[in-house]
């Protein structure tokens, strides 16, 4: 029996349009399918994927966020998190100072990436001699050194530690808008922006460069206009530094604010269409051949939700833009998705159109009295199905996401 589910997946491979290095995902898992189907059969594979699936919702990740009082790692803390100062659960950004001891913030998307706001070394309860371990510097998987200005022998002395320790680590210059502003008022006759973030960048580089960390990442940023400067750069690179499930769990929490994270969200989201196309192949009905059940449609409802949330697309992330731009974004979702009250109802509307008219791949068929046969000839199908079904879905996400995210670049 595990020889036809083998058969299966390269029959589903080979009936589909979709990208079929795919399938190898499935194929990857040739052992513990294997042990799954020994031990339960097909429910028992169900669940294998289910957990392969899910498995990123419970891996927890653990950044800090390092600087001086006034250096801006609320803010930054916020703006990563796409909060603003007014909303439950952002870290307090004041003139006076607000990181007296460690706290943590968790990501609004998923309770168990949590930023920490850590003081910066030397200050009369954080002193460098016992620094590392009243920080508890083991707990996190990554660390942000953060400045307003220029970056101090204790900043320095930190990034030395962590590269003892190969602790994974980035350095970050913020308030750049300041910078700009400033420049402006003292300048008025001979201000550039460009020059002005150059000579900073360069100012910077050069003084890291003289401590001795030249090959150390430094962003430039400024946290209320994170469409400018180096803010989604940042973000990128970040990525870039975890394993494959950190990564993906990065990915899917994070906000799509950027052309970039939509790209990269949408990448991650075509490669998790295969595990959704399987479960919906080994729930295939033994009873009808090829026909789309309530069970079915429900399945690629809750999916085409994820991905509405994922990239920004449903009432809540909606109203996080501002009002005059709401209005506009709401009327992109409605123009290039389905109508509805709700985004249950629009992710509802949009599957069953496509299932009823978009696409041939669910047809009432003549089945054979022998349910085993059946579901070999049905399941197949029902992977295609749910592939392409989802397939298109995205596609249409993404183009919605990206429209909204120009708005919001352009304004």
């Amino acid at each position: 029996m595990y020889n036809k589910l083998i058969n299966l997946t390269n029959c589903c491979a080979l009936t589909t349009d979709a990208d079929n290095s795919l399938w190898n995902n499935l194929l990857d898992c040739g052992k513990e399918l294997k042990t799954a189907f020994e031990a339960g059969g097909f429910e028992e594979c169900r669940r294998l994927l289910e957990r392969k699936r899910d498995e990123w919702m419970y891996v927890p990740l653990n950044v800090a966020v390092i600087g001086n009082s006034g250096s801006g790692k609320s803010s930054f803390i916020n703006a990563i998190r796409g909060l603003t100062a007014d909303e439950d659960g952002a870290a307090p950004v004041g003139v006076h100072e607000t990181t007296l001891d460690i706290e943590s913030y968790p990501h609004p998307n998923n309770q168990l990436v949590k930023l920490w706001d850590l003081p910066g070394v030397g200050t009369n309860r954080f002193r460098r001699k016992t620094y590392l371990s009243d920080i508890h510097i083991d707990r996190y998987d990554f660390f942000l050194l953060i400045t307003a200005d220029r970056f101090t022998e204790n900043d320095t002395w930190l990034g030395n530690e962590f590269r003892k320790r190969n602790k994974k680590y980035f350095f970050v210059r913020t308030k750049i808008g300041d910078d700009i502003l400033n420049n402006k008022k003292a300048h008025p006759g001979t201000h550039k922006e460009e020059a002005v973030v150059r000579e900073i960048r360069e100012s910077t580089k050069k003084q890291l460069r003289e401590n001795g960390f030249e090959d150390v990442a430094v962003f430039l940023i400024d946290s209320y206009e994170c469409h400018k400067f180096e803010f989604s750069k940042l973000e990128e690179h970040f990525l870039e530094k975890f394993n494959d499930l950190k990564r993906s769990v990065l990915i899917l929490s994070m906000h799509a604010t950027s052309k970039e994270m939509i790209g990269r969200k949408v990448k991650e989201l075509r490669s998790r269409i295969w595990m959704t196309a399987a479960l919906s192949a080994m729930g295939a009905p033994v009873t009808s051949l090829f026909k789309a059940t309530p069970c079915h449609v429900h399945l690629l409802t809750m999916q085409a939700g994820f991905y509405c949330r994922q990239l920004g697309l449903d009432e809540t992330s909606l109203k996080r833009y501002a009002v005059q731009k709401r209005s506009t974004a709401q009327s992109i979702v409605g123009r290039c998705l389905a109508c509805g009250d709700s985004d249950e109802q629009r992710c509802k509307n949009l599957v069953e159109s496509l299932v009823e008219h978009g696409t041939p791949l669910w047809t009432p068929s003549e089945s054979t009295h022998l349910s085993v046969i059946r579901f070999f000839l049905a399941a197949p199908q029902y992977y295609e199905g749910t592939y392409h079904v989802l397939e298109f879905v995205l596609r249409k996400m993404e183009s919605a996401a990206l429209e909204i995210v120009k708005l919001e670049v352009e304004s």
